[in-house]
């Protein structure tokens, strides 16, 4: 059962206000017990300061720690954003299209000889600037600078047919990328690097390789030198799927597969150096490699032609703005920038209505400064992402997200890190920073702050098209979020150290059990020292200098600021007096069909408790479903239907099922709903439930979808 918790904090005063959105019979919860922020801070054994300040690490049996996160961002971490001399100025015009003034800007720079591996900046002037396409820096060397992300700054309307705002790197034509759906915008990975391999190929011959291990042996070092950029290919095989348990994925009586065999986890690095057959690497692996499971075909080290990717391309000082739709996020036209480049940046940018707002799709990227804003909540249980990580040695630091129903943060498939998110603020009802689908490792959550979200690295089994285990060897550190669900995949770890906030257990998702184990919660409740790990590993590398080029004082108590950030207003309960709490209540919607396309009639005014408001299908809709995504396990025994008032009688046959498991299981079958319709059924633990109207006359309204679990009401 989960408890109420104060814990003396402006930030969080009581957990129990968000039970309506994560009220979880199957999720075992706890609670804090009032720790004090202010207290002197303890240190964590996995990573603290040792006697001579330098930070000492635990390590696992066989060898595994918490790696070296400080070589995310531009540069490889601790190397200050450039200031690039203007080379053209671009003035609003006040008509209809400044895209093609702007563009010729960027092609004019674009064309200039590389100086010191710049070749100049566009200055956009303020104001506002009316953009119906994509604006292309395919070119190295080459920034966009606007005159101020304020509203009196460099202003871009975003307007026109469906496109992204700005693109760093290689585009898909001129048209701009699309939006995708659920699926990583930089393409799937695992099937080359980002160079061709050329010459030199040998395997790991270590029993075990450890995550944060910067050194292995080899069959032969023949071919490879000092210098060498290399792919180290992590194979996808039939004894690593099965001692992960996602063999056996199936959803609706088909089998889900979780990671084809043909793709592999690749991780770049250099060599740094090379001693008999021992090749060290200029960063630590973010990934563990298991010869007992991963051979045959074994890891392979691949020596790589230099790369020939865009470069030292900054976005800057300007804001992004869209019309503010209620829409789902599938539909909605507009992103605002995708970074298809190395060592590439974009700092102090506002994005304001952007839906699936930032890609980041290139290895050595900073986002600095970030906002993105949302009015409405994105509709549907399918969610977008506002910072998508599709690469490497990614920093989001000091970035800001309000936005209810999505994800602050995703990493997509086979993404090794470091990557990390580093001193922002995300806030929204039912949003979270989740890694997405597939098997990505290495992602440190840098004292960051999510009121009402939370932060997953978990199993997602059949989720989507089958994303299973999505995340090993990430840490959150020094965070406070609403939840948090940590789990440990087999022959991997994941962390929370000197976190806030309320943790939970459940099994992979859509399964009621077994319920999987809980990754490592250290000093839970309690703040640690250092108070960043990002820095405090930074510091330590490359020293003072770096922390200010990063931003950020040496001092480390002026490091972290701002952790008390307020909650945003809960959202309205719908108690009844008899059956307790609706538990579908402001939970993600899919529908089949929704009158005449009318925000209107959609499907969350079934279940935002105003009896005013209904979802409603065209009159000769074929599809006539209703799908609540409970957004995790729920146990439930009744639910209420009621028609719209002067629209009653219209059902004449429908059916209500759950899913808990791969299948779904009806709940509930009847030939009349009326005014007021409530249904008993067993209890059951779901994740999703749905309503199918099975015959009707025109049209039918379902103004309140109302589920219960009418016996908890009364514990």
């Amino acid at each position: 059962m989960l408890l109420a918790c104060a814990i003396g904090l402006s930030t969080i005063t009581c957990f129990m206000s968000l039970l309506p959105r994560f009220a979880l019979p199957a999720f075992l919860a706890l609670c804090l017990d009032s720790p004090n922020l202010h207290a002197a801070p303890v240190t964590s054994d996995w990573v603290k300061p040792g006697p001579d300040g330098k930070l000492v690490y635990r390590t696992t049996p066989v060898g595994d720690r918490i790696m070296d996160f400080s070589t995310a961002g531009y540069m490889g971490g601790g190397v200050a954003l450039p200031t690039v001399p203007v080379q053209r100025t671009v003035q609003p015009s006040g008509g209809t299209n400044d895209a093609p003034a702007i563009q010729a800007a960027i092609d004019a720079v674009s064309a200039l000889p590389l100086k010191n591996g710049f070749r100049g900046a566009v200055r956009l002037g303020p104001g506002n600037f009316t953009c119906s396409q994509t604006l292309f820096l395919p070119a190295s060397g080459v920034v966009l600078r606007g005159s101020g992300s304020g509203p009196s700054g460099t202003v871009i309307h975003m307007t026109g047919p469906r496109h992204s705002a700005i693109l760093i790197g290689p585009g898909r034509g001129r048209g701009g990328p699309s939006i995708d759906d659920n699926e990583p915008a930089g393409g799937m990975p695992g099937e080359t690097p980002t160079n061709e391999f050329v010459g030199a190929e040998t395997v790991i011959t270590d029993a075990y390789v450890p995550s944060g291990a910067t050194a292995f042996a080899v069959a032969n070092t023949k071919g490879f030198s000092v210098g060498d950029q290399i792919a180290i290919r992590r194979p996808t095989t039939a004894a690593w799927v099965k001692f992960e348990g996602m063999d056996n994925l199936q959803r609706d009586g088909h089998a889900q597969t979780w990671i084809a065999p043909t793709r592999s986890e690749i991780s770049v690095r250099t060599i740094a150096a090379i001693a008999g057959n021992r090749l060290t690497l200029d960063l630590p692996l973010s990934d563990s490699y298991d010869a007992k499971y991963l051979n045959p075909p074994g890891t392979t080290v691949t020596r790589l032609k230099p790369p020939t990717r865009t470069t030292q391309v900054g976005v800057e000082h300007l804001r992004i703005q869209c019309p503010p739709l209620e829409i789902a996020y599938g539909q909605a036209p507009y992103s605002a920038i995708r970074v298809n480049g190395d060592d590439c940046w974009v700092n102090d940018v506002y994005c304001d209505e952007t839906m699936n707002s930032t890609t980041l799709a290139g290895r050595r990227i900073t986002m600095r400064d970030v906002v993105v804003s949302h009015t409405y909540p994105n509709l549907g249980a399918s969610k977008p992402t506002d910072f998508s990580i599709e690469g490497s040695q990614i920093l989001i630091d000091r970035c800001h997200v309000t936005g209810d129903n999505e994800y602050f943060v995703w990493t997509a498939s086979l993404y090794p890190g470091p990557n990390v998110v580093l001193n922002s603020t995300f806030r929204g009802h039912g949003s979270r920073i989740q890694p997405h689908m597939r098997w990505s490792s290495g992602l440190l959550v840098d004292n960051c702050t999510l009121p009402e979200g939370g932060i997953d690295f978990a199993n997602r089994g059949v989720a989507g098209s089958g994303h299973g285990w999505t995340m090993a060897w990430a840490v959150a550190w020094n965070c406070i979020a609403g939840t948090y669900v940590i789990q440990n995949p087999p022959g991997a770890m994941n962390w929370a150290i000197g976190c806030i906030g309320r943790r939970g257990q459940t099994a992979r998702y859509f399964d009621d059990a077994p319920i999987l184990p809980e990754g490592v919660f250290d000093a839970y409740g309690t703040p640690v020292a250092p108070q960043s790990l990002y820095l405090a590993q930074l510091r330590e590398r490359l020293g003072p200098l770096a922390l200010g080029n990063a931003g950020y004082d040496t001092d480390p108590a002026t490091w972290i600021v701002g952790k008390n950030t307020p909650r945003l207003p809960d959202l309205s309960r719908d108690d009844d007096p008899v059956l307790g709490p609706d538990l579908a209540l402001h939970r993600p919607i899919n529908t089949g069909n929704v009158r005449d396309r009318d925000r209107r009639f959609g499907g969350e005014k079934a279940v935002d408790g105003d009896p005013k408001t209904y979802w409603a299908t065209d009159n000769d809709a074929r599809r006539q479903t209703l799908e609540v995504d409970m957004e995790g396990p729920v146990t439930l025994n009744t639910l209420v239907l009621e028609e719209a008032t002067g629209l009653t009688n219209h059902v004449e046959e429908y059916k209500v099922e759950g899913q808990g498991g791969p299948n779904w299981t009806l709940l509930s079958h009847g030939t009349t709903i009326g005014t007021h319709q409530v249904d008993h059924f067993p209890d059951i633990t779901v994740w999703k439930v749905r309503l199918t109207i099975l015959k009707a006359e025109p049209y039918p309204a379902i103004s309140k979808f109302g589920l219960y679990d009418a016996k908890k009401r009364d514990e």
